[in-house]
């Protein structure tokens, strides 16, 4: 192991001036005894919503876009359980909402010869929405179903060329695929499949925009799934012909990090092995891969491409169940070095409890969206030197959990879905605030570019 390249940071649930350190108790979110917070305009604390939906910082507020069973524009009804989220902008200069929908019941309302999939002639109601608003982010203009008929959607990711790629978590038979969706369409015309990415119980997806040959790469949620990458004949075709390839670290046979061996900063070396059926018509993937060496990671969610100060890009991506305390992880994938390193290790519910959905922020922090069932969800920032701070908490005692952030393109709105509540909503303030509080935070001041 690496340690020259060992993080300036601290595990998860130590005291430090360069880690905000957080619990929930009693109702209220405290902060540590950090001096640095005291000097900025943002206290880093979190004002309690008195319609005990979403919490958030001082003279920030949210708006709900959309909630389950409002009627949209094409006459059905906005599906249950927002998930995974995208925002895009259109030619008109609209921006769009593609929202994941993680069900698996019957809609005898969902067209059967536009869905995908269907049981006694009933679609399944999983699929995607997309609520289009007008340039500001904020005021809706139109909303309709944009895919149907598929099971479980629960995150996916974007693409360069303005697409939502939707992913199928499940391994029921023909399903466990990723489904390609534009945010252009006005009404759901059919699906588009994305049969040679693989088959298998599929959180998310980000493509790596450096990659001269345009690689995906996927994350596995499941307790022994695996990291994979898919690697497209044609660059930014997804539907054409590839290779699926798993990740492998020698000597690594699992990265739960269980026992406690693997220390945050370290780095190892990796190598991709070749799944032979990625459609696993007769083995799951993830056993495949596990015959040839790949490594397991527990509970891969959410992912997404950065670069970093130089440029070369850096793939991170969440392990909801990893780690000696089972709190969750975040891991670095460097393709350019050929190396992944442990970058964030929760051994304290009160700093990560299971990170989920992960993006990017407007000033370049991670943002990691919580799944616990704890009552209180957080939305957490994270700098590029591992310092965590707030950014909101589900409200009103509702064990959901936080999913599909994203921000409108010129940074101003913030989207979020509250899963078990059924809304989306969009949030908003002075965002200054929150940069100049983390620059304190984070003496490095070192940003990613997504």
């Amino acid at each position: 192991m690496d340690n020259s390249k060992r993080l300036f940071m601290k595990r998860a649930g130590q005291s430090s001036a360069m880690l905000m350190l957080f619990a929930y108790g009693g109702g209220k979110l405290f902060a540590s005894n950090n001096p640095i917070a005291s000097k900025t305009k943002w206290d880093g604390l979190l004002l309690k919503d008195p319609k005990a939906l979403f919490d958030l910082p001082k003279d920030f507020s949210y708006k709900v876009i959309m909630s389950t069973g409002d009627v949209m524009t094409d006459g059905l009804k906005y599906g249950g359980r927002p998930d995974g989220m995208g925002a895009f902008e259109l030619k008109d200069g609209s921006v769009a909402l593609v929202v994941n929908h993680e069900t698996k019941s019957k809609d005898k309302n969902l067209e059967l010869s536009t869905s995908y999939n269907d049981s006694n002639g009933r679609p399944f109601s999983g699929g995607t929405s997309t609520i289009v608003l007008e340039s500001d982010g904020l005021t809706l203009k139109r909303a309709n179903r944009s895919l149907s008929g598929t099971i479980d959607n629960c995150a996916g990711g974007t693409t360069p060329w303005n697409t939502w790629i939707s992913c199928e978590e499940t391994y029921r038979e023909n399903h466990g695929y990723a489904f390609e969706v534009d945010p252009e369409a006005d009404s759901l015309k059919g699906y588009k499949r994305l049969t040679h990415m693989g088959r298998f119980q599929r959180e998310a997806i980000t493509v790596d925009l450096n990659d001269p040959n345009g690689s995906v790469y996927q994350t596995e949620d499941d307790y022994s799934g695996l990291f994979y990458k898919f690697v497209p004949n044609k660059k930014n075709n997804l539907s054409g012909r590839g290779k699926l390839y798993a990740l492998k670290i020698p000597g690594v046979e699992n990265t739960s990090n269980k026992d406690g061996l693997i220390r945050v900063g370290d780095n190892f070396p990796v190598e991709w092995v070749r799944i032979q059926d990625p459609l696993a018509k007769s083995t799951k993937t993830k056993i495949q891969g596990k015959k040839i060496g790949a490594s397991i990671f527990n509970g891969g969610e959410g992912i997404i491409f950065t670069n970093d100060k130089n440029m070369t890009t850096n793939i991170f991506f969440t392990c909801k169940k990893g780690g000696k305390a089972g709190l969750g992880q975040i891991w670095k994938y460097s393709p350019v070095n050929s190396e992944i390193s442990l970058f964030y290790e929760s051994d304290n519910a009160s700093n990560l409890w299971e990170g989920d959905n992960i993006n990017i922020t407007p000033w370049g922090d991670l943002i990691i969206c919580e799944d616990n069932g704890s009552n209180a969800c957080k939305l957490i920032g994270c700098t590029p030197n591992g310092t965590l701070y707030p950014l909101g908490r589900v409200a009103g005692n509702s064990s959901s959990e936080v999913a599909g952030i994203c921000f409108s393109p010129d940074g101003k709105n913030m989207y979020l879905n509250i899963q078990d509540r059924g809304k989306t909503i969009a949030v908003t303030g002075d965002w200054k605030k929150i940069r100049e509080y983390r620059d304190e935070l984070d003496s490095n001041l070192v940003h990613y570019n997504s």
